[in-house]
């Protein structure tokens, strides 16, 4: 019992060091969609970054599994509500990649915009979830949990597009 706790201590750290690698990237690859720098490095990390997200938190789940059993582990709401954030980030990030990114090098910004918005809330609200250990175990009900999810998207929809806003009005003047 042990060395699994352990063991999902490392996997959390981990998964820790993952997010916080890919998240000060995409933090870097949203502002040079509004003039900031560009970093030819920032795809390459967040790709990485998201492949060890991806298999740190399938150790943790596995881990947390053997520590706790199957009926207590998978009736955490929490826990489905980060499985619902990581699918909307997934297809967020197939969406960036294979459409948006086209888009993009054409001149259309719009896609890639509302795309990166909707990645940056679930980075934004995935941490909230990662941190916040008060809520598990049912403490707020899925709706909840979901309804935070859904205003964390709308809210960087909101600035994103008051950032565009604001771009296209510099740009504009210049």
């Amino acid at each position: 019992m042990l060395i699994l706790r352990i063991l999902w201590a490392l996997a959390v750290l981990w998964h820790t060091m993952a997010f916080a690698a890919g998240g000060v990237n995409v933090w870097f690859a949203y502002r040079a969609m509004f003039g900031g720098p560009r970093s030819a490095t920032s795809s390459r990390v967040i790709q990485s970054a998201e492949w060890q997200l991806w298999a740190s938190g399938f150790a943790i789940v596995g881990l947390g599994i053997q520590l706790v059993g199957w009926d207590h582990y998978l009736a955490n709401p929490k826990l489905w509500a980060k499985a619902l954030l990581v699918t909307i980030w997934l297809a967020s990030t197939l969406l960036i990649r294979y459409r948006a990114i086209p888009q993009l090098r054409q001149g259309r910004r719009q896609l890639m915009l509302r795309a990166c918005s909707v990645s940056a809330a679930c980075w934004i609200y995935g941490a909230f979830l990662g941190v916040a250990k008060t809520l598990a175990n049912g403490a707020l009900p899925f709706a909840a949990l979901c309804t935070g999810f859904v205003m964390t998207i709308v809210g960087c929809l909101i600035l994103t597009l008051h950032h565009e806003d604001a771009h296209g009005r510099a740009a504009a003047v210049d």
